[in-house]
């Protein structure tokens, strides 16, 4: 079954870390990135990622606020992979740095993300109908789910760092 992405903003990752911790989870990997979201009306999102040593445009389709990774293709370089957004009719791009650690649990991806060095958010990545049982575990509420992209959701509270295609 497909994983899905469901983000929630949080003040803090105190408790997911010590439930993570408490249950031996693994840490899969630490990673700092920029992604340059293309500017889109609908929530699905397209994006250039920028990683140490490589690049890759990351294709997702949301589905009920949730976000399915449908397609990665990968670029020679960021000035390819923003060239590739503007051959596709993208004018503007949203800059946002993510540093993140994911961690093995339960047959899934628990994500702790810090967004621009202030937005802490965690990301469930699990199959339709279980992202529930570990928002509980988590003390995770549905009034902090992150239902839109971050650029959009940055946007939304003033927060967003944008430029134009060349």
């Amino acid at each position: 079954m497909k994983h899905q992405e469901k983000k929630y903003r949080v003040g803090s990752f105190t408790k997911a870390l010590d439930i993570l911790n408490k249950n031996n989870a693994k840490k899969e990997k630490e990673i700092i990135s920029t992604h340059y979201y293309a500017r889109k009306e609908d929530n699905g999102v397209v994006k250039l990622v920028k990683y140490t040593g490589r690049n890759e445009i990351h294709l997702l389709d949301e589905v009920d606020g949730k976000y399915i990774l449908k397609q990665k293709i990968p670029m020679k370089s960021t000035e390819a992979g923003l060239q590739w957004l503007k051959e596709k009719g993208f004018k503007i791009v949203d800059i946002i740095k993510m540093a993140y650690t994911d961690y093995e649990y339960k047959n899934g991806i628990i994500g702790l993300y810090t967004i621009n060095d202030f937005l802490l958010s965690i990301i469930l990545d699990y199959p339709e109908g279980q992202h529930d049982m570990f928002e509980n575990e988590f003390g995770l509420k549905a009034d902090d789910v992150i239902t839109v992209p971050y650029n959009k959701y940055l946007e939304k509270i003033s927060k967003l760092k944008s430029m134009e295609l060349e």
